[in-house]
């Protein structure tokens, strides 16, 4: 008996130091893995494979502007006289058997009855020997046998000197004396002239050097030389050359040194 609970003793005696054993070893169990936590990253930025840049402005280089034409029309520095014909008092006016020479607004009238009739109209501008003027001579009633133009010089040393246009497209030069009347320069096509009417011509006459040129509507027709030294009035003639009647205008007068 003594016996078999000494063996029953020594069993509970070796559970003892086997469960003492055992608690003495902790298991150590595998730290579970711990993932790294990965930082948290921003939205990585999109890259712009072609970016705005500011648009340059383009420098464009300056050219030289082309050298400006001589122009016809005289420099202000350079008028002797610019007319306008709203003076009344700077050209004749006269009414007749012949026809009319009136004032319009700004501008005058010679109005020639039919029948081979002449108007003329001196006016207060004394031309020099040198000068440049331009004119507006607008046919406002005219057929191709009537004609018209401007006095230069009228009764200087050397007579008067008409430069004359036909509503056909033609002009001359001639010189009245007192002993009679001189073709200086044959009748010839106008270059540029506007013909019949109503029509509008921008007349220049240049005279320099002992010689006149003439122009129409920017366009040389003719020179004439020698001149003597001259100087005399400006005037305007219309001339009807059959039983109808005829009408200039007259406008837009500038006389320059040439």
């Amino acid at each position: 008996m003594q016996r078999r609970l000494l063996f029953q003793l020594l069993i509970s005696l070796a559970l003892v130091l086997f469960v003492g054993a055992c608690g003495a070893e902790e298991t150590v169990l595998p730290e579970p893995s711990i993932t790294a936590a990965l930082p948290t990253t921003e939205p990585s930025a999109t890259i712009d494979w072609f970016p705005r840049t500011p648009t340059p402005t383009p420098q464009i280089p300056l050219t030289a502007q082309p050298t400006q034409p001589v122009q016809a029309t005289p420099l202000a520095a350079n008028l002797i006289a610019a007319d306008d014909f709203s003076d009344n008092e700077l050209w004749q006016t006269n009414t007749g058997d012949a026809g009319t020479v009136a004032y319009e607004t700004n501008a005058l009238s010679l109005a020639v009855a039919g029948g081979r009739n002449t108007l003329t109209s001196l006016s207060t501008h004394e031309l020099p020997s040198d000068f440049y003027l331009e004119i507006n001579l607008d046919a406002q009633m005219c057929s191709s046998e009537d004609q018209f133009g401007l006095i230069l010089w009228n009764d200087s040393s050397s007579g008067t000197f008409r430069v004359w246009f036909s509503c056909a497209g033609e002009v001359m030069l001639d010189r009245v004396l007192p002993s009679g009347t001189t073709v200086l320069q044959k009748w010839q096509a106008a270059r540029k002239f506007q013909i019949n009417s109503p029509a509008t011509n921008r007349v220049g006459i240049r005279s320099q050097n002992n010689s006149v040129e003439v122009y129409v509507n920017d366009t040389h027709q003719f020179t004439y030389s020698p001149l003597n030294k001259l100087n005399g009035a400006l005037g305007v003639i219309a001339q009807s050359g059959g039983e109808h009647a005829m009408t200039i205008r007259v406008s837009d007068l500038i006389i320059s040194n040439p």
